[in-house]
């Protein structure tokens, strides 16, 4: 995550007017993204998350402490923006000399803490409990712990390794200039990389990452490589491979609704399998390019914004013809309000989605034969009972078994 949340759906049919006009430019993620936004504060009303401290053994992280010097974190002004999640952003910090340069720094949002203390609380307590967790972790697939700092104001801020940028801002920028699904080649390099990462925590961490998305995926280079991050809602796997909810009281599961596993909806037994099947909507995205259960959802806004459109163009029209044909337009306040596009956004989603299940495939693209096993893996995975769904190993060596297949043909 990088999160939640980062880089990370606003759709919905009914909304201010204003709302329309002021994301009808707003490119489709990036509106995705809005929406993910409220989706999650409608989510934190119900639930606190609780993140577990793992005992892992990671030298590496006290080898890169002892290797660099102290980090000072300057305020925000003088750090690129490398993106941004729900009430957190990270930044590109250059560290003039060092070996170790640049770092990647996650903290919680200073509007954040402004706007909403308790909120402001509760993501930073994440930002520590994640750096707790990373710093025992070692994997090339997963991102690399550096070490945890307080900035200048005396905010908590993790120090992480640096990638290019996330899966989801890949598919943002082929969205946005039509560029068709992801290759195949970097599809199967992602997910064989992903899976490897997931096999790892579910197997040896014993760890539920609890938010895989493509705004969770970071990717370095072309596609060299692949590495999950973002372990803020991470929950203790037992040795079954499910969350103990009754040892640990404290515990839930958080998530991201669009992403989430159909049994996470209904107090059904939480496990590895959740992981499984937000990874199979995460394949999903590298096909349709936006998050899931948004592809139908955006031809309604096309339409509303259309509509829109021709209730400002109208001329000659009467009063109430304008009322009648563009319901949306409030006389009396034309601003943004925000309670009020949430309350809009709860119930259009509402009815609109379904979450927990396979979304469909969009109809427009003809795949060539090297996209199968792709497509037969977004099935495998979001097979709606847990135990129909393959296991991070099985994914990974299938493709390992796949690419022998077509080398020795």
């Amino acid at each position: 995550m990088e999160t939640n949340r980062k880089k990370n759906c606003d759709n919905c049919n009914s909304r201010p007017d204003s709302f329309l006009k002021k994301t009808a430019k707003t490119p489709t993620r990036k509106r995705a993204f809005i929406l993910l936004n409220s989706l999650e504060d409608l989510a934190e009303k119900m639930q606190e998350s609780g993140t577990p401290q793992r005992v892992l053994r990671n030298p590496q992280s006290e080898e890169v402490k002892k290797g660099c010097s102290p980090l000072n974190i300057p305020p925000s002004p003088f750090m690129r923006n490398l993106g941004y999640g729900t009430g957190v952003n990270v930044y590109r910090l250059e560290r003039s000399g060092q070996t170790c340069s640049p770092w990647a720094v996650k903290r919680a949002s200073h509007r954040i803490e402004q706007l909403n203390h308790d909120k402001y609380a509760t993501l930073n307590n994440r930002i520590v409990k994640e750096a707790e967790i990373l710093r025992q972790l070692q994997h090339p697939n997963i991102i690399g712990f550096r070490t945890i700092t307080k900035d200048c104001n005396g905010v908590d801020a993790l120090a992480m390794e640096c990638c290019n940028t996330s899966l989801g801002l890949i598919l943002e920028r082929r969205f946005e200039e039509n560029e068709g699904p992801l290759p195949a080649i970097q599809t199967k390099k992602l997910i064989e990389d992903i899976a490897k990462a997931l096999d790892y925590l579910h197997t040896e961490a014993r760890l539920l990452h609890g938010d895989i998305k493509s705004y969770n995926v970071l990717v370095k280079g072309e596609f060299e490589i692949c590495k999950l991050c973002d372990f803020g809602v991470s929950l203790p796997l037992d040795e079954t491979g499910h969350v103990d909810f009754a040892k640990d009281s404290k515990l839930e599961y958080v998530g991201t609704l669009l992403w989430s596993a159909p049994e996470t909806f209904k107090d059904g037994k939480i496990g590895s399998s959740c992981d499984i099947f937000s990874f199979g909507l995460v394949i999903y995205e590298t096909i349709a390019l936006v998050p899931p259960h948004t592809f139908e959802v955006e031809q309604n806004e096309i339409e509303d914004l259309n509509n829109e459109e021709n209730c400002s163009n109208a001329s000659g029209s009467n009063e109430d013809t304008i009322k009648q044909n563009c319901p949306n337009i409030d006389e009396t306040n034309n601003e943004l309000d925000e309670s009020n596009v949430s309350e809009s956004l709860e119930n259009s989603l509402s009815d609109e989605l379904t979450y927990g299940t396979r979304p469909p495939l969009p109809g427009a693209f003809d795949f060539s034969d090297d996209y199968n096993i792709i497509i037969e893996l977004f099935y495998l995975c979001t097979n709606e009972i847990p135990t129909d769904r393959p296991n991070a190993k099985e994914i990974w060596q299938s493709l390992q078994r796949e690419k022998e297949t077509t080398e020795s043909e």
